[in-house]
């Protein structure tokens, strides 16, 4: 072979081995590899950091990036649905009371809030019911599992009045709305984004809410502590998805509005403005001050008889 010879086939060797090189470095590329586990996330309709990061792609080009590909669903209220994914929506402050024992490998990991002004007690106004002494006899829808029920407990608790002084009537969020608006019941202890629909129906009255009541209302994110201890990772790129949502929704609360409007079946924009401005959208990682407060919701319910006597929330475990 000649030296020109030689040369050519010296210079195709190059080009081959950096042709394969290069397809070797796109096919094991992290940014072009397929993501090889599951990370399921349930959120309800009111989770709004969630339906946010959603909505605007906040999380899925991180956890991509770690090898995670989310599935998403919806969480209704089916307490066994929340043993079946890796992550939890926002739940309400009183929430993990009922759930821990239950599904005790669920986690705190986050916080959001406190937001008071985004629970209330709405009456209706021809029952002139001017004060929360005045409940006493009447009937209040309020759901079971949430804090709209503490914040009846602690009001009722400012005038000397007890669950047993009033008509109680335990019904999911829907159906208080429409016994309300049927006239059904008398009053409704709720939170938003139903509080500020419901505020704005012609027959309510607003008599307090969760500030008047000295309440917190935190919002509550939770995970399977089985899945984070395999996958810790995963926790600070979901607490840093829901602060860009957070910080999103400051920048662009008209538009923050109309995409939450289109998942609240249409709920008219300025509406869903005041629940935006009802809401603190700080996010923290959980701690002791979260268990703690837990602890004087479930003695709260335990007293009600809404809670079977020995509820431990000091055994939920906290993710830092």
């Amino acid at each position: 072979m000649t030296t020109s010879g030689k040369a050519i086939t010296r210079g195709r060797r190059q080009i081959l081995a950096g042709g394969v090189a290069t397809l070797l470095a796109t096919v094991t590329s992290p940014l072009c590899a397929a993501p090889s586990h599951t990370l399921r996330i349930s959120a309800q309709e009111s989770s709004i950091l969630f339906q946010i990061a959603r909505s605007r792609n906040l999380l899925v080009p991180s956890l991509h990036d770690s090898g995670f590909e989310i599935v998403w669903s919806t969480l209704g209220h089916s307490p066994a649905e929340m043993g079946q994914v890796d992550f939890l929506s926002d739940v309400a402050e009183a929430v993990p009371t009922f759930i821990h024992r239950f599904f005790p490998d669920l986690a705190l990991y986050a916080a959001e809030g406190p937001s008071p002004h985004a629970l209330g007690i709405l009456t209706r106004k021809d029952r002139n019911i001017t004060s929360l002494a005045a409940l006493a006899g009447h009937s209040v829808a309020v759901a079971k599992s949430g804090s709209a029920l503490d914040l009846l407990i602690l009001s009722l608790q400012q005038t000397g009045l007890k669950l047993s002084d009033i008509h109680t009537v335990f019904l999911p969020e829907p159906g208080c709305l429409q016994a309300f608006r049927n006239g059904s019941v008398d009053a409704w202890a709720t939170f938003d984004p139903f509080l500020t629909f419901g505020r704005a129906l012609p027959e309510a009255s607003v008599l307090t809410d969760g500030a008047a009541a000295g309440m917190h209302y935190n919002r509550y994110y939770m995970a399977d502590r089985n899945f984070v201890r395999d996958n810790p990772q995963t926790i600070p790129l979901i607490r840093a998805g829901l602060r860009d949502a957070a910080t999103w929704i400051t920048g662009n609360r008209e538009e923050a509005a109309k995409i939450l409007s289109r998942q609240w079946q249409n709920m008219p924009d300025d509406i869903v403005s005041q629940v935006l401005r009802n809401r603190n959208f700080s996010v923290r990682a959980a701690s002791q001050s979260d268990i703690a407060a837990l602890e004087a919701i479930a003695t709260r319910y335990t007293a009600a008889g809404i809670l079977a006597p020995g509820s431990d929330m000091s055994t939920i475990p906290l993710i830092g």
